[in-house]
């Protein structure tokens, strides 16, 4: 932990924040410094520390200050976070929030040769502390596997979101379809809402309704 004090970074921040809103129309050189400032700033207080950034044409630009899931930081990050001032134009947040499966994961798209959406997974064990999760596709095999695995761990992390992916999330694994239980098989994009069941008898599904555990 840095010894500068919380207040360093969000007193820059609020200073410089209007050329973070101006970001998309700066030159790439310009760009780039402002993104590297950022970086540096944000690092010097906690060498864990990163953040993604909404800059939309309309509306409020939002900056999310994260840890890539490590759930052991997640504690520095909400107290940050908490100390943060208000600033117009901005909302500032903790941790990454549930994103498509498919976001920001072209590469790893590429490199597998299949949609992320296409996967399937169920659950290894009852443990409800963490899910224990595989997951299915009919072209996973040996040759393959690992790159099967980095993709399923970036879909993982869009559908849940940081928090859930971090504290939720136990061994991860990936597996043909065809070995798998048909009868305990669920589309990936319905992870969410069974981690929710294993969790708590009511939760909030895919369209916005309660659902329990009976159903």
């Amino acid at each position: 932990m840095s010894k500068l004090p919380k207040r360093h970074f969000w007193e820059w921040f609020k200073r410089n924040n209007k050329e973070y809103l101006d970001l998309n129309n700066k030159s790439k050189k310009e760009r780039s410094y402002w993104l590297h400032e950022l970086n540096a700033h944000l690092r010097a207080y906690y060498k864990f520390f990163e953040y993604s950034m909404a800059l939309p044409e309309k509306g409020i630009a939002r900056l999310t200050i994260t840890v890539n899931g490590r759930a052991m930081h997640f504690k520095k990050v909400d107290l940050f976070v908490a100390t943060a001032p208000e600033i117009p134009g901005w909302s500032i947040t903790a941790l990454e929030e549930p994103m498509p499966v498919e976001f920001l994961l072209e590469k790893q798209m590429g490199e597998a040769g299949v949609d992320p959406a296409e996967f399937s997974f169920s659950f290894d064990g009852n443990d409800t502390e963490l899910a224990h999760v595989i997951v299915y596709h009919p072209l996973c095999g040996d040759d393959n596997a690992a790159r099967f695995l980095e993709l399923a761990y970036g879909a993982l992390y869009n559908l849940l979101g940081e928090r859930s992916f971090g504290l939720d999330l136990g061994h991860l694994e990936v597996d043909n379809l065809s070995n798998a239980n048909r009868d305990n098989v669920y589309p990936i994009d319905e992870l969410p809402t069974h981690i929710g069941w294993r969790k708590s008898p009511v939760v909030v599904g895919p369209d916005g309704t309660l659902e329990g555990m009976g159903k």
